[in-house]
């Protein structure tokens, strides 16, 4: 019942703009299933696309990339639990 509401709310908003209550709740929704890893998506983001432009910007790799970057912070997460 709740799918069908929201999705009657998007079919609404053909803008694609959304509430501040909306990205308030999304925003909680994300902390409360990271816990403190709530921007991981961010930095791994982040890591490939310093990745992507060391390599000189060549498409077609986004995927390798975004791996790459999810190894790395995964490494380092080991490496600074282990200190």
């Amino acid at each position: 019942m709740i799918l069908l509401r929201r999705m009657a709310k998007s079919k609404e908003r053909q803008d694609g703009e959304i509430s501040a209550r909306e990205a308030d709740q999304a925003s909680e929704g994300r902390a409360a299933i990271h816990g403190d890893n709530a921007d991981y998506g961010d930095r791994v983001a982040r890591r490939a696309y310093e990745l992507y432009l060391a390599r000189g910007a060549g498409d077609g790799q986004d995927f390798d990339d975004w791996l790459a970057a999810e190894r790395e912070l995964a490494n380092n997460r080991r490496g600074d639990a282990g200190e």
